[in-house]
């Protein structure tokens, strides 16, 4: 008798043991099909996300080469057309604009060639010793010879101010941030730059009093064509702190900004300056 119910209950135990598994089965099943339909999800996200930036990209670059195209094409219809009838001083007004125009058509190339390849993984970093305070003070003149509404100052901090950085890329970076100083400051006024050495950390601060960026966009600003909300007519790619942004994690340092509206912008860089010997180990 007691044989005959320890067969039941050992029946009874196993059919319960394979319902549970069947229960357990389905339940798995059914989280498989929830997750491939999240993925799913997150995939037709990801490339609607993806379209909107080629979009994105198009329109603006499209919309920023416009500008300089249809300033050279004016100039120089007329310079062919009146060119006898147009005074020297004219003339040079002329191809100073072409020159301008030329000038801003490569910066943008430059941009979009730099950010695609820091997007694909496919800039190379050629390291090289570099006088932080020398290419400072090479790019502030350059910038301060094309406008006469701002005045910038340098100031430098301590000594040693030298690391290895890829050359190209820190000009790159420094000059956008100069240029936002400077375009996000239509009415002009001062923007003070300073360098300084910090327990072998280079720290350059680059302030300007202009319209400063909204409190709601400043978590975006690093983000590929993203533009502030109070720009207004105020050209630009939304490219500049993006490809900021991406220098500066190459070079292993980091990136803040303080702004209030109305108010201007303080960007602070800080990089690391590091020897051969320490790069090499």
């Amino acid at each position: 008798m007691m044989s005959e119910n320890s067969s039941v209950n050992s029946i009874e135990n196993t059919s319960k043991s394979n319902e549970e598994l069947r229960e357990r089965i389905a339940q798995l099943e059914a989280e498989k099909q929830e997750m491939k339909k999240q993925h799913n999800l997150e995939l037709q996200q990801l490339e609607k996300e993806l379209s909107e930036l080629k979009t994105r990209f198009i329109t603006t670059v499209s919309h920023e080469f416009r500008t300089p195209l249809t300033t050279i094409s004016f100039s120089a219809g007329l310079l062919e057309n009146y060119s006898a009838k147009i005074s020297e001083a004219k003339k040079q007004t002329h191809f100073q604009r072409i020159k301008y125009g030329i000038d801003q058509m490569t910066s943008l190339l430059e941009d979009v060639v730099i950010i695609g390849k820091l997007e694909f993984g496919q800039c190379e970093v050629n390291l090289t010793l570099v006088n932080l305070e020398e290419t400072c003070r090479s790019l502030i003149e350059k910038i301060q010879n094309k406008t006469d509404k701002h005045q910038i100052t340098f100031q430098v901090q301590g000594s040693n101010l030298e690391g290895l950085f890829d050359e190209i890329l820190l000009k790159q970076l420094i000059n956008k941030i100069l240029s936002n100083a400077v375009k996000y400051s239509p009415e002009g006024g001062e923007i003070q730059c300073e360098l300084l050495n910090q327990n072998q950390q280079a720290i350059l601060k680059i302030q300007d009093s202009g319209i400063g960026i909204p409190k709601s966009d400043q978590e975006r600003v690093f983000s590929n064509f993203y533009r502030g909300t109070n720009i207004d007519t105020i050209s630009g790619t939304g490219l500049g702190l993006s490809l900021v942004k991406k220098i500066v994690e190459l070079h292993h340092g980091e990136v803040e900004i303080e702004s209030e509206e109305n108010q201007g912008t303080l960007v602070q860089v800080s990089l690391p300056l590091l020897t051969k010997s320490e790069v090499e180990n």
